[in-house]
């Protein structure tokens, strides 16, 4: 029997990862993941919040910290030109990264007669738009016969309804477009579109105590406890690295099993 001729899996060395939005802690995580997996990981906020942007400097700080070559930027994913300049100068700066994670998530739970024009146009831009603009920029300056990795972090709610969600719930089902549509068009580039579809974790606005006795929440999903962002972050690591080259336009779910149960 001839030997298996076995992939270098989750080896990173010598890639380079973009991670863009640190709202949330998955963002961190995914970040130091992908650096423990030996790459060089550059980080930028998807707003220009103090916080956030903050965050993305922990996180490239933290990057540092193993060793790995890093580069911190604020952005506004919502503004097209901001995007592509700060994509250049990333590349300018760090090298042009092989590999995007979009992490950017504008959230909220509010019912329909409640949502202003200005709340639905801002979660259409961040969650959606802000998407479409960081792989429209990341494929230009992908240098040309470099294989790629688009990543996108979403929500079980593009796929599962619940009230109070339908704006939140119709920026993310863009996502989920923007994974079938790019999939598509990028693959004979070499360049792969997937998204890690996120239930409810321990950073969800109103999830309530974590105490499953005290939260119905809790009983509602399988696993009986919410997500965390290292339960992504492994993931990310397989759909960047060449073990995972030939997962593409597919939607990965860490969710506990709530969305088998929704």
């Amino acid at each position: 029997m001839p030997d298996w001729n076995r992939k270098p899996g989750f080896d990173l060395t010598g890639k380079k990862a973009l991670v863009v939005g640190f709202g949330n802690p998955g963002g961190h995580a995914i970040a130091l993941a992908l650096a423990e997996a030996g790459a060089a990981v550059a980080t930028a906020s998807a707003t220009l919040d103090g916080d956030e942007v903050m965050a993305a400097k922990r996180a490239s700080k933290a990057v540092a910290g193993l060793g790995r070559e890093t580069f911190s930027q604020g952005w506004d994913v919502t503004l097209p030109t901001n995007v592509q300049v700060g994509l250049r100068q990333v590349a300018k700066e760090f090298g042009n990264p092989s590999i995007l994670v979009y992490n950017a998530d504008a959230v909220l739970a509010k019912p329909l007669e409640g949502v202003t024009d200005t709340e639905l146009g801002r979660l259409q831009q961040v969650n959606t738009a802000g998407g479409f603009y960081a792989a429209r920029s990341f494929a230009k300056q992908l240098p040309e016969g470099t294989p790629g990795r688009i990543i996108y972090i979403t929500s079980v709610l593009s796929e599962r309804g619940i009230g109070w969600n339908s704006a939140y719930a119709a920026s993310k089902a863009g996502v989920t477009g923007l994974v079938a549509g790019l999939s598509q068009e990028l693959a004979p580039r070499g360049v792969t579109v997937t998204a890690i579809s996120t239930g409810w974790m321990d950073w969800t606005p109103g999830r309530g105590s974590d105490d499953i006795g005290e939260n119905k929440l809790l009983r509602f999903i399988p696993m009986r406890r919410f997500g965390t962002a290292e339960d992504i972050a492994p993931l990310a690591v397989l759909l960047a690295s060449d073990g995972g080259g030939y997962l593409n336009g597919q939607i990965f779910h860490v969710d506990g099993g709530v969305s088998q149960h929704l």
